[in-house]
């Protein structure tokens, strides 16, 4: 384990994930917002992919798993994160349905921010997220995302367009008070 919520616990992507991982990026209703799973994704594939992305310094990328059960839900990560301008993207999948709208992205998104901020140093984490995504819209905006703008038919999917919405939480939005809180939760001191 890395990193310990109250409900999940992250610990590294390695290439054994892959198994679990193909399952859900092709899963039509797990992708349904998303670019992944637009083609079908071999074990092979994603082993290779995660080799790459665990050995690029980059990139923090993480298993998300139920802490009392220690099953598999999910991965998430910070990506591209640039030492210059202090900033990564988050991102995330929940792959185990039963898991869904009971409060794991919000709390995973917590902890990954909670993370960019306080370890790593990070001024801004931002995500983008399809608009017609309202979950996923609200737990960002409850972890202290805000919006910054709509990208016009940003993806296609379902044989249609989608709007995307780019959000972020820069540093001096975080702390104090985002910061006070999730300390208490994730364990960090002052």
């Amino acid at each position: 384990m890395f990193l310990r919520g109250e409900r999940v616990v992250l610990r590294p992507l390695t290439p054994e994930d892959a198994t679990i991982l193909a399952s859900w990026v092709n899963d039509d209703e797990v992708t349904y917002f998303m670019f992944t799973g637009q083609r079908p994704a071999a074990v092979a594939q994603l082993g290779d992919e995660i080799r790459r992305q665990v050995n690029d310094p980059a990139h923090a990328v993480f298993v998300v798993e139920d802490r009392a059960t220690g099953k598999p839900i999910g991965t998430a990560g910070l990506y591209d994160l640039h030492a210059t301008a202090r900033k990564a993207e988050f991102r995330i999948l929940l792959g185990a349905k039963e898991f869904w709208n009971r409060g794991y992205g919000t709390e995973v998104t917590e902890l990954l921010t909670f993370y960019g901020f306080d370890r790593l140093n990070l001024n801004k984490v931002w995500l983008g997220v399809i608009a017609e995504n309202v979950g996923a819209v609200r737990a960002y905006e409850k972890a202290g995302f805000r919006v910054e703008g709509r990208l016009r038919q940003e993806l296609y999917r379902n044989s249609r367009h989608y709007d995307a919405i780019r959000m972020s939480v820069l540093r001096d939005e975080y702390y104090p008070a985002i910061w006070q809180d999730h300390a208490k939760r994730f364990g960090s001191q002052p």
